[in-house]
């Protein structure tokens, strides 16, 4: 029923998806090439799991509907082929695929329909049959970032340092980071109640690299006993989240300041081209621009582009000019906000007497102030938690460096993480069932913000490929079986394999309403290993008691 092709050799199909992919036999690479281009990114379905019942999930984003409905044939063959690929040829239906068959939409409906004025949205049931459609209503984002940052807040406010007493902080603050937590356990075991039984799933959000990608690894945790091994996860990491496209360097804001790594406009205006006395070898001045920036000139040049402003300009109805009035306006405020932006990212006239020493540096930089004048240091004991950038900005009393400057901050996340509190909640309720323990997932947590290993560095494989990352960094694998290899038990879990009635059950599903609140993580502690490090404490103080007595002379000898 399914094939690998070549059809993405050289990412020349879709840049964000690996060379090799999966798809159904009967579906050739010119109808791949078609359905491509209706998806999100060209990024089309394309299996990623397939059960040992035959039963399918595949992986993709969003349809390009747009406000006309745009529909394309060649996408819903595919669907068709994908749903139908366990069942032979002439063969009667095994159920009522109306109702069983799902395509999973991982976002709210509302953001799903917004979509549509962008020219994306979500599948139209009236054309793709034999299935049903499920949103989950996982927030985006924008919205993770700013519960994180909540979260971070709530931790570091003044109070009850205990468990309870963070969690309660957490609750009130209304960050609703465990309600996200909870939301994607909810996606999580629909897919996995589908899939079970023989079902197929299909599961995109926007782009199909964010919330897509927890929840298929999720899913298949919970589906495949082998993506419960040390080996399997990092298979299931390499596979869903690196091959597949995931954004680890936006996502984690690893370069979210590219300006301090680049000759500035400020460099460029006091470069003076030098040249040989012959006059060979002149340097013309360097005039570089912020990556990804455009002038407000140039694009309120666009904007007024178009028969719609001629029209409004030229007309004489009462309605033209008004309209053209109001046009203007909000071009005005476009043109002011773009040059707005352009000033914090190059502050030319920045006061700061570092930046006086060293004028070459960007002026990302603020000093801090106290109520003399004097500069003191800022610091943030939980901001390794917190995502890159984005709640790291200084207070009036603060100091550091203002991340909420960069324009590429408003792109980091922290979906990975919430992907491996997620693994730790099914962990903790499925405690027999992993070989790997808390250690290993607060390892990869702290590697995946260090930038000390490629596996997580860079948005896709061909970034990788074209940087050499395989050829210059390690592998953070290479780095967790050397840790085993000096001691094997460091992430193995000692409860692995102890009940044998539930290792013959081999799918877990996740329980929703018991969520826990990951103090290691979040507070860097777990009372369950203090009480566990108190009790080999006591342990050893006795065996010493013990020695001592043993070792001193008795009565009797004497």
């Amino acid at each position: 029923f399914w094939r690998f092709t070549d059809i993405n050799r050289g990412f020349a199909l879709c840049p964000t998806y690996p060379p090799t992919l999966v798809v159904p036999a009967k579906i050739s690479d010119t109808t791949l090439t078609y359905a491509a281009k209706y998806r999100s990114k060209c990024r089309l379905p394309v299996l990623c799991y397939l059960h040992p019942n035959q039963a399918s999930m595949t992986r993709s984003s969003q349809p390009m509907v747009g406000l006309k409905q745009a529909r394309s044939v060649q996408d819903e063959k595919l669907i068709e082929a994908i749903l139908a690929s366990s069942e032979p040829q002439g063969s009667a239906p095994r159920f009522n695929y109306d109702r069983n068959n799902i395509i999973i939409d991982a976002r709210p409906t509302t953001n799903a329909v917004v979509n549509r004025a962008v020219g994306a949205g979500s599948e139209n049931m009236e054309h793709y049959k034999r299935c049903r459609k499920v949103y989950l209503g996982i927030d985006n984002i924008h919205v993770m970032r700013d519960a994180l940052n909540k979260v971070v807040d709530a931790i570091e406010s003044t109070g009850d340092d205990s468990d309870r007493g963070v969690v309660v902080r957490i609750q009130g603050a209304k960050t609703n980071w465990l309600r996200h937590i909870e939301n994607i356990l909810v996606g999580v075991k629909t897919i996995v109640q589908a899939i079970d039984v023989g079902h197929h799933v299909v599961v995109h959000c926007s782009d199909g690299w964010d919330r897509t990608a927890q929840l298929t690894s999720l899913a298949q945790l919970c589906l495949d006993p082998y993506y419960r091994t040390i080996k399997g996860f990092a298979v299931l990491i390499e596979k869903e989240w690196v091959s597949f496209g995931h954004q680890f360097t936006l996502r984690c804001g690893h370069m979210g300041h590219p300006d301090r790594f680049k000759v500035s406009r400020a460099q460029a205006k006091r470069r003076v081209p030098q040249a040989s006395a012959d006059g060979v070898g002149a340097t013309p001045p360097v005039t570089t621009a912020p990556l990804d920036e455009e002038s407000g000139s140039d694009r309120a040049e666009d904007a007024n582009s178009g028969s719609g402003y001629d029209f409004l300009q030229t007309s004489t109805s009462m309605f033209g000019r008004f309209a053209s009035k109001a046009l203007r306006g909000v071009q005005s405020r476009i043109s002011s906000a773009i040059q707005a932006a352009s000033d914090n990212l190059d502050d030319l006239d920045d006061p700061d007497p570092f930046l006086a020493d060293y004028p070459d540096l960007q002026p990302n930089y603020v000093p801090a102030s106290n109520a003399n004048g004097k500069q003191q240091q800022s610091s943030n004991s939980s901001s390794s938690i917190s995502s890159s950038g984005g709640n790291a900005s200084s207070n009036s009393h603060g100091g550091g460096f203002k991340f909420g400057r960069s324009k590429h901050d408003h792109e980091t996340s922290p979906v990975f993480q919430q992907f491996l509190e997620c693994v730790y909640q099914l962990w903790v309720q499925h405690p027999t069932m992993f070989e790997f323990n808390e250690e290993l997932l607060l390892d990869l947590f702290y590697h995946l913000h260090s930038a000390q290993f490629g596996t997580f560095m860079g948005n896709n494989m061909r970034e990788r490929a074209a940087a050499g990352y395989s050829q210059n960094t390690a592998s953070i694998w290479t780095w967790v079986w050397r840790q085993i290899a000096n001691d094997e038990d460091k992430y193995l879990n000692p409860l692995f394999g102890k009940d044998e009635q539930q290792q013959r059950q081999k799918v877990i599903v996740p329980d929703p309403s018991f969520i826990q609140y990951w103090s290691a993580l979040f507070s860097c502690h777990d009372p369950t290993l203090k009480a566990k490090a108190e009790v080999d404490t006591a342990k050893t103080v006795d065996s010493n008691v013990w020695a001592t007595a043993s070792a001193s002379p008795s009565s009797s000898d004497t």
